[in-house]
């Protein structure tokens, strides 16, 4: 029996119709245009489709004249060999250096060759000289030899003078001969010397040419020898930048990927018969198109268009601000930025990219305002347990003076270069999806794979990977501490699960959040509501999105078209620049724990636009102070942010004054009178604004009616009563008399808030003074 018609499609070659981004997944749509359909039975499938897809979420929609009868979603082994898609390189030209050898040799020194021709000719000469002399000489002893036979007997008298006068004359001949060969010698030695003394001359200036020569070769070959490096460096990183995007491609090779089956009906029908609609998450149709003639033809083929659509995780958007705020007008500018992030294995090429809030989850805020603890006392009897502790300092403010000491000791050290300097670390193995591919193939697929916080070592085991990102534990925030307590106490129970995609987050990441943010929740949220923040390299520049608001979903519509290629760096995309109006600057004090004036910036959204909760820089009056979280906020809501200490408003708040007495309410009773003063300086320039202060302290709650506590000053306060006017100059002096003006309230659990306007250049000193009466014989200790 003939089986249907098949065709494959790879979803690489497949456009992309539209993706939309949530904060912890993507939906998208593919097309598959004019496919071919046969009469019958017709097989499309679809591969690659990256592992991270919910199998769930794939449905087929489509127009044209078929019926979708069926639809199978398979996860199997890649198919696609590694190099074929990304071949290597390697065949890249490289330079072939020339020999660095030096053809050109030494061109000869002309007038050096010429003397030295001079001198080898010169000596031919001499020695053509010395020969005529030498031949002079041996004639010469020739004749005296001959001369000398005349002495015998035999001779007569007359041949002696014919002898002698040819002797005479022989000698004088060879004598002149051999007297210019003489002078010939002397005047060739001559010019020999003075021959020589030229070639020395010359053999010292070509000795120097040949110095500098040899000096500008050393000099070429160095020049050369850097270049050579420098080509060899740029191979090096060339290597380096090769093997890292190989790398890069490899963490986006999916072992395993999804293939979608959809069988199609084409069996053709005649023009009065109506086509079925159809989609395609079951056994639906597909869209009807107008037929315009009768097909008889068994042969005959017809053509759909599908619209393959899905969910990935690892694909995401997370928001990201930039604030900046101005106190000297009150005014503000936020920059609302969205990180686009595709980590599955897919490549959206020129697609429509949509951003949406639905199910957006974000991390907390930090660095929060102390809130002050009910400081109650009890009787507790000379035979009651007691800690030696004087009620004049409740356990929390000694507690966080300790924190708050220890704090400035560590902010003054300079971190160790270790901790901001080094190689990152490599990405996670992926041994662990060697093996799930495997049993994935063999079965249905399961959800992606998880990383449970129950594997992970307890908290108070990684204490130094948390001090090296907050420094000592003294150091760190009241939820930092909390949460290592916490987990040392109650771990996470076995098979709590993180969602698949904040597995980005996992490593030193959760290490971080969950020391800030207190719990594992804090972090990631529910598994549908992830959280995961990157931070890309920031661009120039921006194009902003429109956007729409339906309830508690807004969406953002990117202009023009984008391609997200598989990358572990996010990029980014401007939505909006907002400016806010009439902003509030308030501090708040709380001395008795920490001397310092925490400033907040309180803003409303008069713009159209939700504001989601995420990481923002924030930068007040052109200096940037670091990254902290804004919170949600709708539009026509206010929000604040918590921009730190104020280092222009000094606080002092020395030790109590005490003052105990015999006399008082109680028969033979203890009477001790409490005086805390806290001083504020605002060392702002006189030409400057007043500011407003929020300070809060607190006295003893009695929690035994053999104790009473009484507030002498600022004289009538009552609970929820209203502000008496109170606070008097810091500093002796006419000028300073005008500091400004302060209100105390009381409110329940013994704190005294303070509403302090205080002008620039003055100080003010609050005072509080309440008064402990307990019987003789009694002592007193702060209830736990």
């Amino acid at each position: 029996m003939e089986g249907p018609h098949k065709q494959e499609f790879h979803v690489r070659d497949l456009p992309t119709r539209s993706v939309t981004l949530f904060p912890n997944r993507a939906q998208v749509v593919r097309e598959i245009k004019n496919i071919t359909l046969k009469p019958g039975a017709n097989e499309v499938t679809v591969v690659g489709l990256t592992p991270t897809v919910d199998e769930h979420s794939i449905k087929v929609e489509g127009t044209g004249s078929a019926t979708i009868t069926d639809m199978t979603v398979e996860l199997l082994p890649n198919r696609d060999i590694f190099e074929d898609i990304y071949p290597d390189s390697d065949t890249d030209s490289e330079s072939n250096e020339s020999s660095d050898s030096d053809d050109d040799d030494d061109k000869p020194n002309s007038a050096l060759e010429e003397v030295r021709d001079k001198l080898v000719a010169l000596h031919d000469e001499l020695t053509r000289a010395e020969e005529i002399m030498s031949s002079a000489d041996q004639r010469l002893r020739a004749l005296d030899a001959y001369i000398s036979s005349f002495n015998q007997p035999r001779k007569e008298a007359v041949m002696i003078d014919t002898e002698l006068a040819i002797y005479r004359k022989e000698r004088e001949k060879l004598f002149e001969e051999r007297q210019q060969g003489l002078v010939r010698s002397r005047q060739i030695t001559k010019d020999i010397d003075k021959l020589r003394r030229e070639e020395e001359r010359l053999e010292r200036i070509e000795a120097k040419e040949r110095a500098k020569a040899e000096k500008e070769r050393a000099k070429i070959q160095r020049a050369k020898e850097k270049e050579r490096e420098k080509q060899q460096r740029r191979k090096e990183e060339k290597a380096k930048e090769k093997a890292r995007i190989r790398k890069e491609r490899e963490n986006f090779w999916p072992r395993c990927c999804y293939t979608v089956r959809i069988t199609l009906d084409a069996t053709i029908y005649s023009p009065v018969s109506s086509r079925r609609n159809s989609i395609a998450s079951g056994t639906e149709v597909v869209k009807a198109v107008p037929e315009k003639e009768i097909i008889d033809d068994a042969s005959a083929v017809t053509f759909c268009d599908l619209a393959l659509s899905y969910v990935t995780s690892s694909a995401f958007w997370s928001p990201s601000y930039d604030l900046s705020l101005s106190t000297t007008n009150n005014t503000a500018v936020l920059c609302f930025d969205a990180h686009l992030t595709n980590m599955t294995s897919e490549t959206w090429t020129n697609t429509r990219v949509t951003l949406s809030t639905s199910q957006a989850k974000f991390s907390g805020l930090q660095d929060e305002i102390p809130t002050l603890t009910p400081w109650k006392l009890r009787i507790v009897g000379k035979g009651g347990p007691w800690d030696g502790n004087d009620i004049a300092y409740s356990r929390e403010e000694q507690h966080e003076k300790e924190l708050w000491n220890a704090a400035q000791q560590m902010a003054s050290q300079p971190k160790a270069r270790a901790n901001l300097f080094g190689i990152s670390k490599p990405p996670v193995s992926v041994a662990a999806s060697q093996a799930a591919a495997s049993n994935l193939a063999a079965g249905p697929a399961p959800p992606p794979q998880d990383y449970p916080i129950a594997s992970r070592p307890p908290l108070q085991s990684r204490a130094p990977e948390i001090q090296q990102i907050f420094g000592a534990p003294q150091a760190q925030n009241k939820k930092a501490e909390r949460f290592v307590k916490l987990s040392a106490k109650s771990p996470a129970p076995p098979g709590t699960m993180l969602s698949s995609s904040s597995r980005a987050r996992c490593g030193d990441d959760y290490t971080r959040d969950l020391a800030i943010y207190g719990t594992a929740e804090a972090v990631f949220g529910t598994e549908a509501e992830a959280d995961t923040i990157l931070e890309p390299a920031p661009e120039v520049t921006f194009q902003e999105s429109s956007f729409e608001e339906t309830g508690l979903t807004a969406t953002y519509d990117l202009p023009n078209l984008k391609t997200l290629k598989p990358s572990s760096t996010a990029s980014k995309q401007r939505i909006a620049r907002l400016s806010f109006t009439n902003v509030t600057f308030t501090r708040t004090v709380v001395a008795k724990y920490k001397p310092a004036a925490y400033l907040k910036a309180r803003l409303r959204n008069t713009s159209k636009l939700t504001l989601i909760k995420g990481p923002t820089g924030l930068t007040l009056d052109g200096t940037f102070l670091g990254r902290s979280t804004l919170p949600r906020c709708s539009a026509g809501d206010t929000f604040s942010m918590m921009l730190g200490i104020d280092p222009a408003i000094k606080v002092a708040y020395p030790k109590p004054d005490v003052t105990r007495s015999t006399s008082g309410v109680f028969v033979r009773g203890e009477n001790t009178m409490y005086q805390r003063t806290i001083t504020l300086i605002n060392t702002r320039a006189t030409s400057g604004k007043p500011v407003n202060l929020t300070v809060l302290d607190q006295v003893p709650v009695s929690e035994d009616e053999k104790i009473r506590v009484e507030i002498l000053h600022p004289k009538g306060m009552q609970i929820g009563g209203r502000g008496v006017a109170t606070g008097v100059a810091g500093r002796e002096g006419k000028e300073e008399q005008e500091w400004g003006k302060a209100y105390a309230v009381l409110k329940k659990a013994g704190e005294v808030s303070w509403d302090v306007t205080l002008n620039a250049g003055k100080s003010v000193k609050l005072l509080l003074q309440y008064e402990v009466s307990f019987p003789s014989g009694e002592r007193v200790a702060q209830c736990w």
